[in-house]
């Protein structure tokens, strides 16, 4: 049987758990792009570049872990990985603050998960603070924003630190890419 090589981009905000989720998941020490923030962000460190990490399916099966940042700017590392995306996660920070819907809306443009058929999935971190309505009402915002691209998405708390609920989100990718075979797009996934 041949090798397969798929292709995961997970996208988001600064501090919404790119890099912790692929640290977290990831079989190979990640290759981590970090900088030394030079305003306050809220943490020292962030993304400046793909981050990367790898996570055997089953033993013909790779899954290659692309942490990618949430803003415009950077749309020329999101040109890098977006081809033949087994799945796509957009990492959304909760915040008290609201959330930065514009970049939710960059972010949908450029991958245009619904014209390339990728399997999109939304994780709200940051939630360990938050009561169920205000998960409630940022799931409605975004379940709104998702749906103003003609999308449908499943929208999940997500804690990048912890391996079953960061898993939670391929097994839930792998639910939408089988969804895909019984329809006719050939993808592979988790077993």
């Amino acid at each position: 049987m041949d090798n397969i090589y798929n292709k995961l981009a997970i996208v988001g905000e600064v501090g919404a758990g790119k890099t912790q989720l692929i640290n977290t998941i990831s079989e190979i020490s990640p290759f981590a792009t970090e900088a030394k923030s030079s305003v306050d962000i809220g943490k020292e460190y962030t993304t400046v570049g793909i981050d990367y990490g790898r996570l055997s399916l089953d033993a013909n099966i790779a899954l290659g872990l692309f942490g990618l940042p949430g803003q415009k700017r950077f749309s020329i590392l999101w040109d890098m990985v977006n081809t033949s995306l087994w799945g796509l996660v957009i990492l959304v920070k909760f915040s008290k603050n609201g959330t930065n819907i514009d970049s939710l809306h960059d972010v949908l443009d450029h991958f245009q998960p619904a014209k390339s058929q990728t399997p999109l999935v939304i994780g709200i971190s940051h939630t360990e603070h938050a009561s169920t309505e205000d998960i409630d009402r940022l799931s409605v915002i975004l379940e709104d924003t998702i749906l103003s691209h003609s999308l449908s998405a499943p929208i999940l708390p997500v804690d990048p630190r912890c391996i079953e609920s960061s898993l939670m989100l391929l097994q839930v990718l792998d639910a939408l890419n089988s969804v895909n075979e019984d329809e006719g797009v050939q993808c592979d996934g988790i077993e």
